[in-house]
């Protein structure tokens, strides 16, 4: 360990003397310092009064300032200070470096009997200043070097702000410190293993809890032999061990807090890995594994990431029987090894395929949601069966089910569904026995239909949903807008057909669609096909009206539902314009501000309904003047 007296290094700095020009007429303190860094000169000769002022170029770019002696240099880099005297013609000048100000980096060791070790990893400094307990002054200094330690001793237990800062040979002492909170003690506490883990087969992964500040070492012994010491560990609390034959051999591993100050240890708990391998036999799973015997206070078993069963004392198989494996299944087991006080050793995760023979049941509900040419088919996959591969197939109008694709989840969508083609499906599987199951129950999905009166009444009717075991409970009809908006939400009950009583003004396209919903709970709602429907233009087209002011029909106009713009023309019986309106404003017979005379006139509109058609009508009107 290297520790130098703090008078060695302060006193080299504080004999420096002032930096002295080139041609010796003006001195700096100091010329070298972390950045910001301020610079005062002090002018031995040349004048640099305010009758005879100098011009000084702090930065060498040519820019100068008058009779200024102060000045801070904020960026890192090399600087030619240049000052010009009225009393001396040539230029005199000095090389100003700034660096950048870095804050050292460094470590903090805890060692019992209140003791800390302090060690500077970096080398971007000449020397450093250690100021242990905070209280401003420097209590060590140590020069770069390849690990540069200081030690100190606190007079009491307790948390202190320890404090170093950098400062290079014939440089300014302006350089940032780093601060790092640090706490003493009397004595050093173990660590405490948390967990050990097989990551894989060469390696182990070891996470553990200790004092902060503390240096750690780790011990590794193989099949239960002596320990060897492994590495060394600050500011850490996990290490990966690899290279090792984590799958034919188990380790044993303890942590050390290690006093630097003594050369001292103080041991952890001791947690071993395990030997672990899994047989697979007919209808029956074995599991055996070895571990160093440490106090385990018992073993949890996973099975498929899942807790599965806990032994107590330190048993080394088990043996994992049907019905509680299913033939043909892929299983993947991790032992968990429980020490006091909670730490755990985790082994690899060892899988194999269990085999055995079992008849698998029918799929029993299948659910169906159209969307456009769409079937989306979802089922419930039969309970404790293992299912390899469903088998989705298809009919078209009673000619007999073919395979239309296979899955390995339980939903489908059929992309080239087409509801006027009656399509119905049925959802068979193979087991991971390589049994096929039953056939399952025919789903047919909702195919819906709508009908417009002359009236705009609309009518929809559709089939009956089959696909469910114990059926529909009820039937839900949806008015929606085109754009998804909900309208209307009526509730039917077992009805296959509703008639919409409703006269909507406000929208002249609806989108219907009827819902299924099982008498099981938990199956998924089955949806038919949509449906659109356009109501027809209604126009009121008045055949006569009577301008004469008296409040009644005064004025000709063509209304109706749904129109979006309207564009009116009348004719004289010529063919000749009279009226055009784009604003839907009625006509009050006139023509020039002048009342016409009675009689027939033509007339024309262009209208753009809702739905963004464009329609024409042409008809007459009797223009009466009573």
């Amino acid at each position: 360990m290297l520790v130098l007296a703090v008078g060695s290094l302060v006193g080299a700095q504080a004999l420096a003397q002032p930096y002295t020009s080139r041609l010796g007429r003006f001195q700096v303190a100091e010329r070298k310092g972390c950045a910001p860094f301020t610079v005062n000169l002090t002018i031995l000769a040349g004048g640099c009064t305010g009758a005879q002022p100098c011009n000084m170029d702090f930065l060498g770019n040519g820019t100068q300032v008058q009779n200024q002696f102060t000045f801070t240099y904020t960026t890192p880099g090399t600087y030619t200070l240049r000052v010009f005297s009225q009393l001396n013609p040539n230029q005199d000048d000095i090389v100003i470096t700034v660096d950048q100000n870095i804050q050292p980096n460094f470590e903090l060791y805890s060692c019992s009997g209140r003791q800390v070790q302090l060690r500077v990893t970096d080398t971007n400094y000449d020397s450093y200043f250690i100021d242990f307990d905070g209280n401003g002054s420097t209590d060590a200094a140590i020069p770069s070097g390849p690990n540069p330690t200081a030690n100190f001793s606190y007079a009491a237990a307790g948390t202190f702000n320890v404090a170093v800062r950098g400062r290079d040979i014939n440089s300014a002492d302006n350089c940032a410190s780093r601060v790092q909170a640090f706490t003493a003690v009397t004595s050093l506490a173990p660590p405490a293993i948390t967990t050990l883990t097989a990551q894989d087969a060469t390696s182990l992964r070891v996470d553990f809890s200790g004092a902060p500040n503390t240096l750690f070492r780790s011990e590794i012994a193989t099949n239960s032999t002596n320990f060897q010491l492994y590495q060394t560990l600050y500011a850490v609390s996990s290490l990966t061990i690899p290279n090792l034959t984590v799958d034919d051999r188990f380790y044993c591993i303890r942590l050390n807090s290690f006093d630097p100050c003594t050369s001292t240890n103080t041991a952890s708990n001791i947690v071993c890995s395990h030997n672990f391998d899994l047989s697979i036999q007919s209808g029956v799973n074995r599991l055996t594994w070895t571990t160093g015997n440490t106090g385990q206070t018992g073993v949890s078993i996973s099975r498929n990431s899942l807790p599965y069963v806990t032994l107590p004392g330190a048993p080394t198989s088990f043996n994992d029987n049907e019905p509680n494996i299913v033939c043909n299944t892929d299983y993947c087991y991790r032992i968990t090894t429980n020490y006091p006080g909670g730490a755990q050793s985790i082994s690899l995760e060892k899988c194999g395929r269990s085999f055995t023979i079992t008849t698998p049941p029918a799929v029993a509900n299948t659910s169906a949601v159209i969307n456009g040419s769409d079937a989306q088919l979802q089922w419930q996959a039969p309970p404790s069966v293992n299912v390899a591969q469903y088998r989705v197939l298809r009919e078209s109008g009673g000619t007999g089910f073919s395979t239309l694709a296979t899955a390995t989840v339980t939903n489908f969508v059929d992309n080239s569904y087409n509801t006027n083609a009656a399509l119905c499906y049925r959802i068979d599987y193979t087991d991971g026995c390589g049994n096929a199951s039953s056939p399952g129950i025919v789903s047919c999905p909702i195919r819906l239909t709508a009908a417009l009166a002359v009236t705009n009444e609309v009518t929809i009717s559709w089939t009956p949903f089959s696909g469910w075991q114990n059926g529909v409970n009820r039937y839900i009809v949806y008015k929606l807008t085109p754009a998804g908006g909900v309208l209307q939400i009526v509730p039917v009950g077992t009805a296959l057909t509703w008639t919409d009583p409703t006269t909507d003004n406000a929208n002249q396209q609806a989108i219907y669609q009827v819902e299924a919903v099982a008498q099981d709970p938990g199956v998924p709602n089955s949806s038919s096909n949509r449906v659109e429907v356009i109501k027809n233009l209604q126009l009121i087209r008045p055949t006569a009206f009577t301008p004469n002011g008296d409040g009644l029909n005064d004025t000709f106009s063509i209304t109706g539902q749904y129109i979006r713009e309207l564009q009116l023309q009348v004719f004289d019986r010529w063919g000749g314009l009279i009226y055009s309106s784009d604003q839907q404003e009625p006509w009050d017979g006139t023509a020039n501000g002048k009342l016409l005379p009675e009689g027939a006139y033509v007339w024309s509109v262009r209208i753009v309904d809702f739905v963004g058609r464009e329609l024409s009508y042409t008809g007459t009107v009797a223009l009466l003047h009573k």
